[in-house]
């Protein structure tokens, strides 16, 4: 593991069960978020996925084991407030989140609830908006948005609070194609630009293609890890998990076991045209 200066989170032997169910939906998961790593967590629905990233934005208390969030430990009822400026989190729904009538209003909602001076209010509005490009949608209602944009605003009210973690609970998951490529696109960028650390919790494999480090959680534990490359080209396990892989990474897949010396680990549409390229020009 690496050294905690290193890490945004750390869970360490972390169990979490709701009340009655009779078994932990969280069971047992070691794992940590390093300082501006992207890390999506993939798993059928019950897996714990979503469990785990309520319990890294103290929604939840570990039933045992411990989460800490830049240090702060989740089961002190005393952090909560610090713990959640440090880790902000975009859930599925925008529509649940966004409660002003006005884009720039939402945004600060949050820093106004906590006591923030009106100037940096405004200081803090301009950079969120400007960070997720909506800036031009500032005095705009918020339903009239699309949803990709709804969902940025809901990521610049996260961003306005100047968080270390920005955890994403399937937060593409009502949007179509373009919206979902508008939110990826952002948080990547605020990824890239700004080390912000990113969790994602996602159905969509591709989305999950696209970051430093996978988890696939199953009955409540990590049943894979890896880099994408090392997760997605256990096309059979993956499977046997209820999940798919990248369209690309499954072509190749067949490719293979139809004799083509094609890479296993082809992730994108650029590889697979690359394979393609190679093998036509040795025929």
């Amino acid at each position: 593991m690496a050294k905690p200066e290193e890490n945004r989170i750390i869970a360490s032997s972390l169990s979490y069960a709701y009340p009655d169910a009779g078994k932990n939906a969280v069971d047992g998961v070691t794992m940590r978020v390093r300082n501006g790593e992207f890390l999506a967590i993939l798993g059928h629905n019950g897996s714990g996925k979503s469990t785990l990233a309520k319990l890294f934005n103290a929604l939840y208390v570990p039933t045992n084991g411990t989460v800490w969030v830049c240090g702060l430990d989740t089961r002190d009822d005393d952090l909560v407030f610090d713990i959640r400026q440090h880790a902000g989190m975009v859930f599925q729904n925008p529509d649940n989140q966004i409660v002003a009538t006005v884009v720039e209003e939402d945004v600060a909602f949050g820093l106004e609830n906590n006591g923030v001076e009106p100037k940096e209010i405004r200081v803090r509005i301009d950079e969120a908006l400007r960070a997720v490009n909506m800036t031009q949608y500032a005095k705009k209602a918020p339903h009239m948005l699309s949803g990709g944009q709804k969902q940025r605003v809901a990521i610049a009210g996260v961003l306005a609070m100047k968080p270390d973690v920005i955890i994403l609970d399937e937060s593409t998951a009502m949007l179509d194609p373009s919206g979902r490529a508008e939110v990826m696109n952002t948080v990547h960028r605020l990824n890239k630009e700004e080390g912000i650390s990113v969790v994602i919790i996602t159905h969509y494999m591709g989305e999950a293609a696209t970051a430093d480090y996978v988890i696939v959680m199953d009955e409540g534990k990590i049943a894979l890890s890896g880099t994408p490359r090392e997760v997605f080209t256990k096309v059979d396990t993956v499977r046997a998990l209820g999940l798919d892989v990248p369209p690309m990474t499954d072509l190749a897949h067949m490719l293979r076991a139809d004799g083509l010396d094609v890479r296993a680990d082809v992730l994108t549409v650029d590889e697979m045209v690359e394979e393609v390229c190679r093998l036509s020009s040795s025929i």
